[in-house]
């Protein structure tokens, strides 16, 4: 017996078994959810890589026309802008803050995690609890206390805010937790001080941890526009997101495919980024949901 596709049946029965509905739903939803995920992204190069004056609204198309004429917008705005001079403030400001709260969050997340001090119950409620906040909410004050200190215009203003990531110390302690006890007591009995236990003992078996920790502060980070356009409002420190915005300004009189491509300069790092370490992110998300 022939199905009406032309395969026999029994051949047919099997690739039904072989593909339940419940998966084959769940491909065609991954599909959807990364056609949209995607498209923006593809139809940005799209605008930047075809020549400039064409109506994209009246001439659309899903593929890069011009690669020569794409090329010449980047090198434009590279020359005629502080694209660069943003692209060292964004790299310098996202590097910092990456590494400080790396550093503020593994040891205060060491010491939550592995040991038991006076107030630790409450002092770990207390930052549960600033994840509910919004960040609207403590903006005028953090701006306040950064102004009492002069450091408006300043990259130690940008970066020092944003050090203690309470997320951050949440993820982190729920690794250093299924650190076995007697590994730490082996240790200290064999003369190792409360830090290098810390550096020999907890950052090691933490790695998986902390590289997921610093790829999400380096996309956060870069991606911040808020607080470096309060913060740092002179040009001289402007990050690659305040130069973005403005091109995107309503009275900026810039060509759309020159505000892609601001924009795709701005999406190629963080991109990157993102690309090369994704296994990393989701390994170590994982693993924080399972040891959690």
């Amino acid at each position: 017996m022939t199905h009406q596709t032309g395969l026999p049946a029994w051949k047919m029965s099997r690739w039904r078994r072989r593909l339940p509905a419940g998966t084959l739903l769940r491909w065609v939803l991954a599909i959807l959810i990364a056609v949209v995920a995607v498209f923006p992204i593809w139809w940005m190069v799209n605008v930047v890589f075809a020549e400039p004056g064409t109506p994209v609204s009246i001439n659309p198309r899903l593929y890069p026309t011009s690669i020569e004429a794409g090329l010449s917008k980047i090198v434009r705005i590279l020359r005629e802008t502080e694209y660069l001079h943003a692209y060292y403030i964004s790299l310098a400001y996202t590097l910092l803050t990456m590494a400080g709260v790396l550093i503020v969050g593994s040891m205060a997340a060491f010491e939550f995690a592995l040991f038991e001090f006076p107030g630790k119950r409450i002092l770990l409620a207390v930052v549960m609890l600033s994840l509910m906040v919004p960040t609207a909410v403590t903006l005028i004050p953090t701006y306040l206390l950064t102004a009492s200190l002069g450091w408006l215009n300043t990259m130690q203003g940008l970066v020092v805010p944003g050090l203690a990531s309470a997320f951050g110390l949440f993820m982190l302690i729920q690794f250093m937790r299924t650190i076995p006890r007697d590994v730490l007591d082996a240790a200290s009995i064999d003369g190792a001080t409360h830090f290098q236990v810390y550096r020999y003992i907890a950052l090691p078996l933490s790695s998986n941890a902390l590289v997921t920790l610093a790829i999400l502060s380096f996309m956060r980070t870069w991606a911040n526009f808020i607080w470096p356009l309060v913060v740092a409002p002179k040009p001289q420190i402007y990050t690659v997101s305040q130069v973005v915005g403005l091109f995107n300004a309503p009275f900026s009189h810039v060509t759309v495919d020159v505000v892609m491509t601001a924009n795709l300069l701005a999406a190629l790092p963080p991109l990157i980024f993102f690309l090369v370490f994704q296994r990393k992110i989701v390994e170590g998300i994982a693993m924080a949901g399972a040891k959690g």
